[in-house]
């Protein structure tokens, strides 16, 4: 695997760390709090769950990581579950890729 990829990869890892660490505020004024932070501990839990294979795989220098499989794997779990979107993850990605092969 390219080294430009491997970089991306980490900052997904990275950004995905980030956007879990965060509790943000109620979306809606009528929406409790509680529900919120229980939506946000799900939606964290499923992003973890995802994302196990590919710590180990950064950790690893990405040795044996299949990239489609990951990224299927992700696909199927966005269309499996529409409350929890990951699909925007994608994107990420690829900007990551492109900025680094400037």
């Amino acid at each position: 695997m390219q080294d430009n990829r491997k970089n991306a990869y980490r900052y997904l890892l990275y950004h995905f760390l980030i956007e879990i660490r965060t509790t943000p505020t109620p979306a809606q004024p009528w929406q409790r709090a509680t529900e919120h932070i229980a939506y946000h501990s799900y939606y964290a839990g499923a992003v973890a769950y995802q994302l196990h294979n590919l710590a180990l795989a950064a950790a690893s220098d990405f040795l044996g990581f299949d990239e489609e499989q990951f990224w299927n794997g992700l696909e199927s779990f966005s269309a499996n579950n529409p409350a929890l979107p990951l699909s925007h993850y994608r994107m990420i990605f690829d900007n990551r890729v492109k900025q680094l092969s400037c």
